[in-house]
């Protein structure tokens, strides 16, 4: 039998541990990816890299991740993800019921669960 789960961090272990968290972060990049209105973003993208590799000559000779880096760099410097993101709902919406049985274990494991 687990451990008990006692504090936010072992909650969080415990979630790590089940795969949950990965299959989560590959629904909501697949979500993201698939989402109407991210053509803008991309091309905003290859704006920004297409602009920073004009600017000077000889990024594109730099080795592989140092151009990488720069580019990443670059990129940071805009509100770009922020936004895209915020056009993207979270979730898709949820069975109720799938959350009330996930509550139901949480509290079998002595969590207080908020209903609201």
């Amino acid at each position: 039998m687990p451990d008990p789960i006692k504090t936010p961090d072992d909650l969080v272990k415990e979630f790590k541990k089940s795969g949950e968290f990965d299959r989560l972060r590959r629904e909501l990049l697949s979500q993201f990816q698939n989402a109407p209105g991210t053509d803008a973003f991309w091309e905003r993208v290859e704006d920004i890299a297409r602009a920073r590799l004009e600017a000077e000559d000889k990024l594109h000779l730099k080795a592989a991740d140092t151009l990488h880096r720069e580019l990443l760099q670059e990129l940071d410097r805009f509100p770009l993800v922020e936004r895209a993101v915020a056009d993207v709902p979270a979730l898709p919406q949820r069975n109720g019921d799938a959350r009330r049985g996930r509550d139901d274990e949480l509290r079998d494991e002595g969590m207080e669960i908020s209903d609201g």
